[in-house]
């Protein structure tokens, strides 16, 4: 049976370093990494959000002598059963997830997780930066820089053996070790860009499926990885024939429209909630969207905070929520949302206070199809009322992604403030995902182009408060989040709850939301049924 997607997500880039938080989903079908997650029915369980051994033995930690005594020295053992789809197949080895550590740095990618790396893995920076200074232009630069350069602390001890050293005690990053951009990479890939389009139909697959047919834009169709063995992966299974994607620019109601009618099986790039949502208050909430100010080419006023603190009051949050009820959405009242460590309730000093705007013309980007279009015209309306005109101008998926990549490049259109949206990449001891990502200088997450050695010193403050008590921890974070609110550098505008259980054709069975995945279904636990069938047996 084939399991059908459809919708305007991107299915071009599926290279784990470059792909797009929602293509996490096919990403896990093509890629393995260190650890990863294992489906959970009951998301309420602890296990549906910390990482499960993937091509690693075990989770490391002091207890199977895999976290050094002082927390800062990692040693992974790996499987000897996980192959390439090359020809011959071969195997993956502890050089390969090094390789891939080196390709995440590429200055080309802009991944929203390296920052993460950055101030936590020894040496991660320094070759961060080494890489950046070298420029490079091609895949062969790219590979040339790679090859000849090393991350201190990232090691093969040999081809089964890898060790990771961090600058600090850092409790979440065995998290950080399950996300997709720290997937093993083959040689072959040092042949392309990260996130390079071509790369897509040569990609080659160590996880339960592998590109089989892929056109550009349009579609993209994956089989079954023969080299794969379920005796070899503890996360996934393949009970689908072939899983085939559909790219349409179009909005949530006709997805919904066509699942109902049985033409698709599940959304793509769209987030739809099912039948029976599972109760908001048990899962972690989005900032979606929020409220960019670009503060590096664009209006000059938005360098002014009474500005942006100006139009931040002018806008009506609440409203925004009642227009949105019927999603779940309620008013956001800072930037990490509810049920992510670091929330915290609301407070009357976040909402910014009015000043004189009269005469601002801005010109703000959003994504063309989905809520974002329309909570951009409710805030233009809004803004008007005090004398601000915005123009909007709406973007196509694939033309939003690049210019997320390079907001301030000299291919970049002219934009002052972009609606965006910011999710968590896991789940627990999590307040740096957002406020990290977000406003630390150089952070490819900090599309505004924030820079400010307060906010900075108070995030390192943050991560160094990470071994402390939870509650600790939580008020260092608390400090970063006031700061930039108080400077107004984003305006979060709505919280939305994820959409569980996600929406689905009759045929699916077996639908488990993983919250790894941005509450999408793991595909790899999916079976697709013929409900005719079904009914006439029963």
């Amino acid at each position: 049976m084939t399991l059908r997607l459809y919708g305007p997500g991107d299915l071009d880039r599926l290279d784990p370093v470059a792909a797009r938080p929602d293509a996490a989903q096919l990403v896990r079908l093509v890629s393995r990494q260190l650890l990863s997650y294992a489906p959970r029915r009951d998301l309420r369980e602890w296990q549906s959000v910390l990482p499960a051994p993937d091509v690693a033995l075990d989770v490391p930690s002091t207890y199977n002598a895999g976290l050094g005594a002082s927390q800062r020295s990692y040693v992974v053992h790996l499987r000897r059963d996980v192959y390439w789809d090359t020809s011959p197949p071969r195997p993956v080895t502890a050089h390969d997830f090094v390789r891939g550590f080196k390709r995440l740095a590429n200055p080309l990618t802009r991944s929203p997780a390296l920052p993460f790396f950055r101030s936590t893995v020894r040496g991660f920076a320094e070759f961060c930066d080494g890489f950046a200074n070298a420029r490079p232009t091609s895949a062969e630069a790219a590979a040339a820089y790679q090859n000849a350069h090393e991350i201190s602390g990232i090691f093969a001890l040999d081809d089964e053996s890898l060790v990771i050293e961090v600058v600090r005690a850092s409790p979440d990053f065995v998290h950080m070790l399950a996300l997709p951009c720290t997937s093993a990479v083959p040689q072959e890939h040092d042949a392309h860009l990260p996130g390079s389009p071509d790369l897509t139909p040569r990609l080659c697959s160590n996880g339960p499926y592998r590109v089989g047919r892929h056109v550009p834009g349009k579609e993209l169709r994956l089989e079954p990885n023969p080299v794969w063995s379920p005796d070899a992966d503890p996360v996934r299974r393949r009970p689908i024939d072939a899983v085939v994607v559909t790219r349409a620019d179009t909005d949530a109601g006709e997805v919904a429209a066509r699942l109902d009618a049985g033409g698709a099986d599940l959304p793509w790039g769209i987030a739809l909630s099912g039948e029976g949502a599972a109760p908001a208050a048990a899962l972690s909430w989005d900032l979606d969207p929020y409220l960019v100010f670009n503060l590096t080419t664009g209006s000059d006023a938005l360098r002014d905070v009474a500005v942006r603190r100006g139009i931040t009051a002018a806008i009506d949050r609440d409203a925004l929520a009642r227009t949105f009820a019927t999603a779940g959405c309620r008013a956001a009242s800072g930037v990490v949302p509810p049920n992510n460590d670091g929330h915290r309730p609301p407070s009357a000093d976040d909402r910014g206070t009015g000043g004189d705007l009269g005469g601002l013309t801005l010109t703000g980007v959003h994504e063309r199809c989905g809520p974002h279009a329309l909570v951009a015209r409710a805030c233009a309306d809004q803004l008007a009322r005090v004398g601000v005109q915005v123009r909007l101008f709406a973007l196509d998926r694939p033309d939003l992604d690049e210019l997320v990549r390079d907001p301030h490049g000299s291919a970049a259109p002219r934009w002052d403030v972009m609606w965006h949206r910011c999710c968590a990449a896991w789940h627990y001891r999590n307040g740096r995902v957002f406020l990290e990502q977000m406003f630390a200088s150089g952070a490819p997450g900090n599309l505004g182009g924030w820079s400010d050695e307060k906010t900075d010193a108070l995030v390192e403050r943050a991560l160094e408060a990470a071994v402390e008590a939870p509650a600790v921890a939580t008020a260092a974070w608390h400090e970063v989040e006031r700061h930039v609110l108080e400077q107004a550098v984003v305006v979060p505008l709505l919280f939305r709850p994820p959409a569980v259980p996600p929406r689905s054709s009759a045929r699916v069975r077996d639908a488990v939301p993983m919250p790894a995945l941005g509450y999408a279904c793991d595909i790899t636990a999916i079976r697709v049924a013929d409900a005719a069938l079904e009914e006439v047996s029963a």
